[in-house]
């Protein structure tokens, strides 16, 4: 719990209404509660599957069923629009797959919301839990910088290719895992975010880009960001 109740701390200074995505078979008597604290902040529930596959892995009826059954775990949660996570942020490997999985969770009620910003935030958090258990806060303290960094790094790469292949930049969606190490810096984040003139929108403001009703020229097997579906990589 404390997690939860440290990263909602970190989000009201800014009045950031977010939308996590939640794994259907997680959701159990430990986790009620976190999802309880987390809507009561104001804060919006995805789905995000119920066992979290890679796409590519399933039949069109499997990806339904994962749909329909972590839809059903999640109704005391989700208020207005749905939205869907792929695991992975895999769509699918093919025009094809891609269309069938639109035509499944439109079928279902649900929008995709992909992501802009990209980031292997949730490897830091391995280590840096890692770190703390072994009581080296000189390592753990080290891994935070290092985590800081690396996504001080993935904001300017995106923004860039939105700004070198759209000629601007765009609304961007950021993903973060409710973790350790977000519990414990998510605030220096924002607040480095909010320095260099970012303001803080939902997903349903940030869908409203152009960007994220554009064709997409990538066809692949790769998760990607939503710019880079765009661009074709």
């Amino acid at each position: 719990m404390k997690i939860v109740h440290d990263i909602n701390a970190a989000m009201k200074p800014h009045k950031i209404v977010s939308t996590g995505f939640a794994i259907g078979r997680q959701i159990d008597d430990e986790t009620i509660p976190v999802m309880d604290a987390f809507t009561a902040a104001g804060h919006k529930v995805g789905n995000h599957s119920w066992s979290h596959p890679d796409y590519d892995t399933l039949t069109r009826w499997a990806f339904r069923r994962e749909v329909r059954r972590t839809d059903r775990a999640l109704q005391a949660w989700i208020q207005g629009p749905k939205y869907y996570r792929f695991p992975f942020l895999r769509e699918g490997k093919t025009e094809k797959s891609r269309r069938i999985a639109d035509t499944v969770l439109k079928n279902q009620g649900y929008v995709n919301a992909p992501v802009t910003i990209d980031n292997d935030e949730w490897q830091f958090n391995l280590e840096y839990v890692d770190a703390l258990e072994m009581g080296d806060q000189s390592e753990a303290k080290r891994i935070a910088k290092a985590y800081l960094d690396h996504m001080k790094e993935r904001k300017a790469h995106f923004q860039s290719r939105a700004v070198l292949g759209m000629s601007r930049d765009v609304s961007h969606i950021l993903l973060l895992h409710m973790n350790k190490i977000n519990a414990d810096h998510l605030d220096d984040l924002l607040e480095w975010y909010a320095d260099t003139g970012w303001t803080f929108i939902t997903l349903d403001q940030a869908l409203r880009d152009p960007l994220f009703s554009a064709p997409e020229t990538f066809t692949g097997a790769k998760g990607l960001s939503q710019i880079e579906r765009a661009l074709g990589k």
